[in-house]
């Protein structure tokens, strides 16, 4: 469930709020994009559930069982559009869902070309990059009055100095630096389109920055490139060693990350970016975590981040010819050799008016686990 500032409270269900003022009705209709992705449709299913949106159009390629299931539960708020970010089909077929009906006073986008290691990289720009800048282009035209730009902490790269450090934690305002990964170069890119334009153009957007979110989907048990935190290999015991073991990266959960979308739909400002998430964790206790819920021992073997990098090349290389993503991808050897990447995220949870604290960060695991456990046991 998404918070509510003081000033409106659960009951009023009929009732928004933005920049912190009681808006007597919900948004008319809000376009979600990517919404059968794991962050996307948990922001559809808070939209409604919330009464933040009369109609909730859905983006997506092709319909999923949860949209489908949602359809069925909410009837008509629930409009489920067939269309495509890439290339020349967002005009044609993304433009019709922010103009038909009256059009649309609200967009969250959250389509993304999100893995650690991709059989076609140029989908990370055209995705991430390319798509955006259309995207918000249409939105333009659209007069669309509220748009989210969802993107992930990992897109301010690594600063110079010691930003991202425990002295020194990333700031919402710090310049990003260079990024890791192909995935979080292309994201940077696509948020600085969203920012410029909020500067330029008078944009309404604001862009959230995700920590790693957790929780149960079908894209853990899909296999391949799409599992990135690599917790159904954990659960079944199929991960051989750990790599950077002592870096810490920054957890939330999925419903955690859905309502602090909704609250920036809400009462984000535009050109800002907010950073949202704050249980830490380091490699080592991460893997505890899911050994502890799964039962399975977590990898005893370590192996320095260096040493990795060696053949990180060549699995690559063979992952191009095979289709089988390598275990260990160039990107995520770079990710974890940046080293830990810390962020205070106090000042977006005020401005945005986010419930702290969060869901403990474990039982999102934990609902991730027994999705891999119950889909296994139905398998065997």
């Amino acid at each position: 469930m998404w918070a509510l500032t003081p000033a409106c409270s659960a009951s009023s269900s009929r009732a928004i709020c933005m920049d912190g003022q009681r808006v007597g009705r919900p948004f008319r209709a809000v376009l979600v994009t990517g919404a059968s992705g794991f962050v996307g449709i948990h922001v559809v299913r808070a939209l409604l559930e919330d009464n933040v949106a009369q109609e909730v159009r859905c983006l997506t390629r092709q319909p999923t069982p949860e949209l489908l299931e949602l359809e069925r539960k909410f009837g008509s708020r629930v409009k489920l559009c067939i269309g495509d970010m890439l290339g020349p089909a967002c005009r044609t077929t993304v433009a019709p869902h922010l103009t038909i009906d009256g059009g649309c006073d609200g967009l969250i986008n959250c389509a993304a070309h999100y893995r650690w290691w991709s059989r076609n990289p140029d989908l990370y720009n055209a995705l991430n990059d390319a798509a955006v800048s259309e995207l918000m282009k249409l939105a333009l035209e659209a007069r669309v009055m509220r748009i989210v730009q969802v993107s992930t902490i990992l897109a301010m790269g690594c600063p110079p100095g010691d930003w991202g450090s425990a002295v020194r934690p990333l700031q919402p305002d710090t310049p990003p630096g260079p990024a890791a990964s192909r995935y979080a170069r292309s994201k940077a890119a696509g948020d600085e389109v969203v920012l410029r334009l909020a500067a330029e153009a008078a944009l309404p957007g604001c862009v959230v920055a995700l920590a790693c979110v957790v929780g149960a989907d079908r894209r853990l048990v899909s296999g391949g490139e799409e599992d990135v935190m690599r917790i159904a290999d954990l659960v079944r015991g199929k991960v051989p060693a750990t790599l950077g073991h002592d870096t810490v990266f920054t957890y939330i959960g999925v419903r955690d990350a859905a309502a602090a979308i909704i609250a920036a739909l809400l009462r984000g400002r535009p050109g800002r970016r907010y950073l949202v998430g704050n249980q830490r964790l380091t490699t080592g206790e991460f893997y505890d975590v899911i050994s502890r819920l799964s039962g399975i021992p977590a990898p005893s073997r370590r192996v320095p981040v260096w040493m990795a990098a060696m053949w990180a090349k060549a699995a690559d290389s063979w992952g191009v010819l095979t289709g089988v993503p390598p275990q260990a991808p160039p990107d995520l050897i770079r990710t974890v050799s940046y080293g830990t990447l810390l962020f205070e995220s106090a000042s977006s949870e005020v401005e945005l008016g986010l419930q702290v604290p969060y869901r403990d960060i474990t039982e999102s695991f934990r609902e991730a686990v027994q999705y891999v456990q119950e889909y296994d046991s139905l398998q065997s």
